[in-house]
C-alpha cells in the first residue's frame, strides 16, 4: 500500500489543504487520461449510438491507463464526468461507467472526448460513492442511479455560482469563474513528494484524493484542486474556521477504520468500495495503491448516525507516529 504522512496545512481564506506526502519516491507504470488523451493513445466515444451512463475507452498503447473517479470529458452527444476509477489494460476496449454533466444537449458536437482543465467537485463526486455504499454489491452498472443526485448537485452550483449554460454544463460554471480558480490554486503548490491533497472547507472536511506515485500526482495537482476550489466558492464558510492537525488525522484515520468491501471487476486491479465511516473508493494492483478517495459521511449516512464521527481517532504523541496507510 502507501505510507505516507499529512504535511503542514495550506490556507486560502476557508479552503485548507493538508499535503499527503511520503519519504520515499516510487514510480508506477501507468499513463493518466488526460496525457492518454491527448497523445492519441486512447479514445473515448459514445457507446454505440449513445447511451448516457456508458463509454466505450480504447487503450491503443501497450501501458496501462489509469482514470480517477471525478474526470471531465468533453464532447460527443454531452460532456460526462466518470464515475469509478478504473485501469484500462494495454491494447483493450473497456466500457466505463460515467454520469452526465450537461443535461440540456445530446448531439454531437465531436466524434471523440477530449479532457478538460479541471475535475469535478467532491460534493457531485460523492454521490456515485454513497450508490456504492449502499448496495450489497457494488456493480459499476449501478452507478447510473446517481444521475439525478448529480444534476441536482450541478444545478446547485449553477445557481449559488453563476455561468449557468443553456445546457446546465458544469463546465460552463468552471469557465464562469476561472480568474478565481487560478488565484486559490497558486496559494496551494504542490511539493516534493506529494502524492495527495486532504481539502477542508472551514473546519468541515471535503474529501481526499491521494495517488500511488509522486509523478502521477503531480500531473493531477491543479485539476483536483479545480474540484475541490469549486466546493469552498460554492460552501462560503466561515474564513475564521480553521482544522487543527489533529482533525486532518482523524478524518484519515476514518478512512482507514472504513469497510472495505469488493466491487464488480472493471479494467484491471482491484476496487473496494469504502463505507461505514467515510464514503470512498480505492483501487489497488497487487500491494500498489493507484488512487484512493474518501468524503465525508452526511448524519444519515453514518454507521453510528453521526456522520461516523464514532470511528476510532489514533493518538498522536510523536511526529513518527504521524505516519499512515493509505
Amino acid at each position: 500500500m502507501l505510507e505516507a504522512h499529512l504535511g503542514p496545512a495550506q490556507h486560502h481564506e476557508h479552503l485548507t489543504i493538508f499535503p499527503i506526502l511520503v519519504e520515499e519516491d516510487r514510480s508506477l507504470p501507468h499513463v493518466l487520461l488526460q496525457d492518454a488523451l491527448n497523445s492519441g493513445d486512447l479514445s473515448i466515444k459514445e457507446k454505440g449510438s449513445g447511451t448516457v451512463p456508458l463509454l466505450k475507452a480504447k487503450n491503443k498503447s501497450p501501458h496501462p491507463i489509469l482514470i480517477l473517479d471525478g474526470e471531465q470529458l468533453i464532447g460527443a452527444k454531452q460532456n460526462r464526468i466518470t464515475s469509478r476509477s478504473i485501469v484500462l489494460p494495454p491494447m483493450s476496449t473497456t466500457e466505463i461507467p460515467v454520469s452526465c454533466m450537461e443535461q440540456g444537449r445530446w448531439n454531437f458536437n465531436s466524434r471523440e472526448f477530449s479532457p478538460a482543465s479541471h475535475h469535478a467537485p467532491s460534493k457531485v463526486r460523492r454521490h456515485a460513492r454513497r450508490v456504492e455504499a449502499s448496495a450489497p454489491q457494488a456493480s459499476y452498472q449501478d452507478l447510473a442511479s446517481a444521475q439525478g443526485a448529480v444534476w441536482d448537485e450541478i444545478r446547485s452550483f449553477g445557481s449559488k455560482l453563476g455561468g449557468s449554460s443553456p445546457t446546465e454544463a458544469l463546465d460552463a460554471v468552471f469557465d464562469h469563474h476561472q480568474d478565481d480558480l487560478q488565484q486559490w490554486i497558486e496559494a496551494f503548490p504542490a511539493l516534493n513528494l506529494q502524492v495527495g491533497i486532504l481539502a477542508f472547507s472551514g473546519a468541515e472536511p471535503l474529501g481526499l484524493d491521494a495517488l500511488g506515485a509522486p509523478a502521477l500526482y503531480a500531473s493531477m495537482h491543479r485539476r483536483l484542486l479545480t474540484g475541490y476550489v469549486l466546493d469552498a466558492l460554492e460552501s462560503r464558510a466561515s474564513a475564521g474556521a480553521r482544522p487543527s492537525q489533529e482533525a486532518g488525522l482523524a478524518f484519515v484515520n476514518r478512512g482507514q477504520e472504513a469497510r472495505r468491501d469488493p466491487a464488480e471487476p472493471l479494467g484491471s486491479g482491484e476496487y473496494r468500495v469504502l463505507k461505514e465511516t467515510v464514503l470512498g473508493g480505492e483501487l489497488v494492483e497487487g500491494d500498489a495503491l493507484l488512487h484512493l478517495s474518501a468524503f465525508p459521511l452526511e448524519a444519515h449516512e453514518g454507521r453510528n448516525g453521526n456522520g461516523g464521527a464514532g470511528a476510532p481517532v489514533y493518538p498522536i504523541s510523536r511526529p513518527s507516529l504521524r505516519r499512515r496507510r493509505f
